[in-house]
């Protein structure tokens, strides 16, 4: 709205009329432009419509138009950012001695019915500012009209493909420490995690705008996934060696004796204990049954006859050592991604 001294008349002088309709072209119109517009190419914003002359010589143009603006995107919290635009429109040739800007019935907000909604973004709040500027080029000040606009991305989905997947991943890494430690499903199951994790750090490089100033935290959370898998998978490869690697020395009694033990039970290792405990009855009984009766022989036990009856409780004790290496990392995982759950939610 403006007021143009040239444009007044009487209504009575004319039939009662006390508004006309003029084209764009028709009359002045100042030149109020975007100043930090995003589309260098297009400076004109508006569209080619009429405006509204009273007898007062007030003009009210409400012409339908499209603003593009490069914000400062802060993307740390995507897909549940919340981000601020500023929008400075200003005279381009005029300054404030010819063109005097002002608010809208001094109206410090945009008004909502006037912005339409969009399918991504929802409008949080509104506030505009005047101020003025002196440029080197000129003496004379520039009004402007700064418009800030917060808006909120709308996430229902995002919840559902990205936050959803995150917390089942994170279930399979732990469900990889209950597996039996001679798996080999164990591997399987750790690649097809991996893969998952690059999968959807591939999807965000084609939903995240490139230009944000922050890491997104759901990137970093994915990313702290991915090292977490690579170090499970590492884990895995080490409890199959243990487990499956026929074993020519005892397991070392300092590790033996707890595993057999109460803290073997906190860990859950009862039935490896039990396998373990097995073994040895059995190992004892063949032995008993091997043993020379003949009295000449009697002292002597064949050699053999022990190492190959060794060779099953040996094992057997290694499986449960790499079980228990398997529910340790499980604790320490479990803490590990709940802190980093937590931490990543704030």
């Amino acid at each position: 709205v403006w007021m143009d001294e040239k444009l007044k008349w009487k209504p009575e002088d004319y039939g009662g009329l006390n508004v006309v309709r003029l084209a764009d072209h028709e009359i002045w119109q100042p030149d109020i432009f975007l100043y930090n517009s995003a589309t260098s190419s297009a400076v004109g914003h508006y569209a080619n419509t009429h405006f509204l002359v009273y007898e007062n010589g007030e003009i009210l143009w409400v012409p339908p138009c499209q603003f593009t603006v490069l914000c400062d995107l802060n993307l740390r919290y995507w897909p549940f950012d919340v981000q601020t635009c500023n929008l400075k429109f200003g005279s381009w040739t005029y300054s404030g001695d010819l063109i005097d800007l002002e608010l809208y019935n001094d109206k410090a907000e945009i008004e909502r019915e006037l912005i339409i909604e969009s399918t991504e973004w929802e409008l949080v709040s509104t506030s505009m500012k005047k101020s003025s500027k002196y440029y080197s080029c000129c003496p004379e000040a520039y009004p402007d009209i700064s418009a800030n606009i917060t808006i909120s991305r709308r996430s229902p989905s995002y919840k559902a493909v990205i936050v959803t997947p995150a917390f089942a991943i994170l279930i399979l890494i732990l469900t990889t420490f209950w597996l039996p430690p001679n798996a080999g499903e164990k591997i399987i199951l750790n690649g097809c995690v991996a893969l998952m994790i690059c999968m959807f750090l591939l999807y965000f490089t084609q939903k995240i705008p490139a230009m944000g100033s922050h890491i997104p935290l759901i990137v970093l959370f994915y990313s702290h996934c991915l090292y977490i898998v690579c170090c499970t998978m590492i884990g895995s490869v080490v409890v199959l060696w243990l487990s499956k690697t026929k074993h020519s020395s005892a397991l070392p009694w300092m590790i033996k004796k707890p595993l057999t033990g109460a803290f073997g039970k906190w860990l859950g290792l009862s039935f490896y204990i039990q396998q373990s405990s097995l073994s040895h009855r059995v190992t004892a009984e063949e032995m008993r049954d091997h043993h020379v009766t003949d009295l000449d022989d009697q002292n002597s036990i064949d050699d053999s006859i022990f190492r190959q009856a060794d060779k099953p409780t040996l094992q057997q004790d290694w499986v449960l050592f790499a079980a228990a290496i398997d529910r340790i990392s499980f604790c320490f995982y479990f803490v590990f991604t709940f802190i980093m759950a937590v931490c990543y939610s704030l």
